[in-house]
């Protein structure tokens, strides 16, 4: 292969990866990329920590959003890196990173290891700004909480939502391929019944035509007249006969209104008149028999028939049925007699045999010591455990597979409700608790270390009272600092932010403002004391 073509293999399979198989996924990306790249530089300008900082965001940030499609954690390890390195990763990227952490990797260990590695990366980039402190290192933690766990969690409920849809579509798929290889197989099955109903009543009425034709070449005209009638009737029985088949197939394996045993009595008669030897010898208590086994023994009778007066014309034919306690046999003997048709193929006996087994029963042939022939076949009553075989030819109902999807689709659909619902909440619920904190922030921050820095002494008082707050929140009567003789001293509570740079023991830290003669003659930082 060139090199050209390694090169196209190697970008079908990258797409292939990444998802990118429509003209709309590739709109939706190519937006994305430039969103958060446009955010990330923009946001790394207005800081302008150092000069490059910029231009390492702008180009680093769409090499992770493309790297991210196909190998998500190395992709937020480096986003984590590099936010190390620049203050942060650019919120909007970290919200993007962290959907794709979540919905793209397979084993959640890799997720939650590469969002402890994000942490530690996002609370070891507030050295920029500041002195690592707890605060800060709470307050950063519940940000991460909010930017990057949860659109990784939320991004993992997805995944399952569709991995779950994907196995239940591929279920309903496969179920719905095996029920039509089983309709497929029934109709073969029920293809073979025919042709070998056809094959035993057709043939075996055929025979007897073919006997009655050649009585008619050495009969005189009284016998013709005689063997004519036989061939006209044995003609309409074999009508009777198809009708019979017809109505077999269209039965269940419950009992039917068509009773072939009844006819044996008409099967002998008929061979009788061709010249045979026909003797039916019935046992036992008869009882009531599905129609599948009924039609069977009757065929395993008329088979038997059939070959003996194809094989062994002349001889004597026994046709036995015998009703034992647990089966019923059904059974013909012939004796030595003469060949009238020439070889068979056979296929008569195997049709046979598969039909008794359908029936849930057993098939013999063989000869006899005498020389003659003995066809039979045992077949079980309705409700023995042998005939369980014929129930296994119904397929099963195809609306059953696509109930249980439908089902579990819904069952599917409350959780995925269940679930955005939860979601919502967590995310007013942070949304609340960031508002509430910002809040108390702002109503316990005074005054900032800032303000207090930016404040000289020797400053007028009215330039010292614009950049402070008004006086009517200043803290009154506070135990601690120095006095100053002659001044007017104003205190003010120290920002949350401030305080984890003081060595404060007890209390709170505070900033006081003292004038005299309209002038600021001295500012402090100390503790409140317990009065």
């Amino acid at each position: 292969m060139t090199v050209g073509s390694h090169t196209l293999l190697w970008v079908t399979r990258w797409r292939e990866r990444a998802g990118l198989n429509g003209v709309w996924r590739w709109v939706y990306e190519i937006a994305l990329v430039l969103l958060v790249t446009v955010a990330a530089t923009i946001a790394a300008a207005v800081t302008d920590w150092y000069p490059s900082m910029p231009w390492l965001v702008a180009v680093t940030t769409p090499i992770l959003m493309v790297l991210r499609l196909t190998s998500p954690l190395p992709a937020y390890v480096a986003a984590a890196l590099v936010g190390l390195g620049t203050g942060g990763p650019s919120g909007l990227l970290l919200v993007v990173l962290s959907a794709s952490l979540g919905y793209r990797l397979a084993r959640w260990w890799q997720v939650a290891a590469g969002l402890v590695l994000a942490w530690v990366c996002f609370v070891g980039s507030i050295v920029w700004t500041d002195p690592l402190g707890v605060d800060l290192v709470v307050m950063y933690s519940a940000l991460f909480v909010l930017m990057a766990a949860l659109p990784a969690g939320v991004a993992r409920l997805v995944r399952r939502r569709r991995v779950l849809l994907a196995a239940l579509h591929h279920r309903n798929v496969q179920l719905h391929r095996e029920q039509s290889e089983v309709a497929r197989r029934a109709q073969t099955r029920e293809r073979a019944r025919i042709a070998r109903d056809l094959h035993d009543s057709l043939g075996h009425k055929l025979t007897l035509i073919s006997l009655y034709a050649g009585m008619l070449r050495t009969a005189d005209d009284d016998g013709r007249s005689e063997a004519a009638d036989l061939v006209r009737q044995t003609s309409s029985a074999a009508m009777t006969e198809l009708r019979q088949i017809l109505g077999i197939l269209g039965q269940d394996d419950s009992q039917s209104t068509v009773r072939p045993l009844t006819g044996l009595d008409d099967l002998a008669t008929q061979a009788r008149a061709s010249g045979a030897e026909v003797e039916i010898v019935r046992e036992g208590e008869s009882r009531p028999l599905a129609a599948l086994t009924e039609h069977a023994a009757y065929r395993v009778i008329q088979e038997g028939l059939t070959n003996a007066l194809r094989h062994a014309q002349g001889g004597a034919i026994v046709l036995s049925l015998r009703y034992e306690p647990d089966a019923l046999v059904a059974g013909v003997t012939n004796t030595v007699g003469r060949r009238v048709v020439r070889a068979t193929s056979g296929q008569g006996l195997l049709g046979l045999t598969e039909r008794v087994r359908v029936a849930g029963g057993m098939l013999y042939h063989g000869s006899t010591p005498n020389g003659g022939f003995r066809l039979a076949a045992t077949l079980p009553y309705p409700g023995d455990e042998r005939a369980a075989p014929t129930a296994a030819h119904r397929p099963p109902p195809a609306a059953e597979p696509e109930a249980d999807f439908a089902v579990l689709m819904e069952r599917d659909r409350r959780r995925s409700r269940l679930v955005l619902a939860a979601t919502a909440l967590s995310v007013a619920g942070c949304l609340v608790l960031c508002v509430a904190g910002i809040w108390l922030m702002t109503a316990l921050v005074i005054v900032d270390r800032d303000t207090y820095d930016a404040v000289r002494i020797g400053q007028s008082e009215a330039e010292v009272r614009d950049l402070l707050p008004d006086a009517d929140v200043a803290v009154a009567e506070v135990v601690g600092g120095r006095d100053v003789p002659g001044a007017v001293c104003v205190d003010y509570h120290a920002s949350i932010l401030d305080r984890h740079d003081t060595d404060a023991d007890l209390g709170q830290t505070l900033y006081r403002f003292c004038f005299r003669d309209g002038v600021l003659v001295d500012k402090q930082i100390f503790q409140e004391q317990p009065s």
